[in-house]
């Protein structure tokens, strides 16, 4: 059998790269297998390359306890969690998810290759319990993570800092409104209005903040402390769906990654998951363009080894 290196780096230069990692010295390994500098992941040379593409089309099954998970009108598919916390955390690592939901990154540890730990902080009781009424729903096929209920800008000061491996969450994704996709005219159109059912009556809830720039003041507060919590030259992972309110467009993915670079994280991409599944709707039809938001942003971003001037 052939043995190569794959990837960017030769090995007759590995050793001059000035990364803490490079100074291990490299073996010859196989195709299908771990690079032996990899310290990122378990993945094969073929995976990680894989999963550069910076678009995901896919649907997901209805599995781990969707029907249940489904009252949260923004939960995320356990499998798509999975493809990412594999991706940027190696067998051992620890997650974090300061808005959990009903727990679709935690199922997403539980599956992943070996499993990881993941702790999820969610703000509303309800959603916790969903969470762990699929886990006893289970019946010990999806392993148990530890889900802690409060505001994850409280609870996450509780952690040590540099304790995780990556923080991956789908925050709230704006200021929440009973009527969304127009400009505030026709009020009696069913079509204007959200059917992501996933606010509490809490004023804690980002998504009941006074407006948008208080909304992402919040944000940055809770980036800061992601920040401090994970481990250096680690990935946080935000989902997040841009918007149409007021009449306009709304580029939820970018102001969020400047909040983020100002609380000290370093921008490094994002992959666009086209939900092929989407429903259309004729807002705008026949006077205006308004889209059909059929995609969502999952930013990339980096913990840098050192503070950022």
């Amino acid at each position: 059998m052939d043995v190569e290196f794959l990837g960017d780096t030769p090995p007759a230069t590995a050793s001059r790269s000035t990364d803490a990692e490079a100074c291990v010295d490299p073996k010859p390994y196989r195709r299908g297998e771990k690079h032996p500098l990899n310290r990122l992941n378990e993945l094969s040379g073929e995976e990680w390359l894989y999963f550069t593409r910076t678009v995901l089309t896919t649907a997901y099954p209805r599995e781990l306890g969707h029907d249940v998970r489904k009252a949260h009108g923004a939960n995320k598919p356990p499998r798509l969690m999975k493809l990412l916390i594999e991706f940027f955390t190696a067998a051992g690592g620890r997650v974090l998810d300061p808005f959990a939901g009903v727990g679709g990154t935690l199922i997403g540890a539980a599956i992943s290759d070996p499993p990881r730990y993941c702790l999820g902080i969610e703000l509303n009781p309800r959603w916790a319990e969903i969470y762990h009424q699929v886990i006893e729903e289970g019946a010990g096929i999806i392993p148990a993570c530890p889900m802690t209920v409060g505001d994850c800008r409280e609870e996450m000061r509780r952690l040590e800092d540099d304790s995780f491996d990556l923080i991956a969450t789908d925050p709230p994704y704006n200021v929440q409104l009973e009527r969304t996709m127009c400009n505030g005219r026709y009020p009696g159109h069913r079509n204007r209005q959200t059917d992501y059912n996933m606010v509490s009556a809490s004023d804690l809830d980002l998504a009941n903040a006074g407006g948008y720039e208080q909304y992402l003041d919040s944000m940055e507060e809770v980036f800061s402390e992601c920040r401090r919590v994970l481990k250096a030259n680690r990935y946080m992972v935000v989902i997040v769906r841009n918007c149409y309110q007021n009449g306009e467009y709304v580029y939820v993915n970018a102001d969020l990654s400047r909040r983020a670079k100002r609380a000290g994280f370093v921008p490094k991409g994002e992959k666009i998951w086209y939900q092929a599944g989407t429903r259309l709707r004729p807002y705008g039809y026949p006077h205006s363009y308004v889209p059909n938001i059929s995609h969502q942003h999952i930013i990339i971003l980096q913990k840098p080894r050192q503070a950022m001037a």
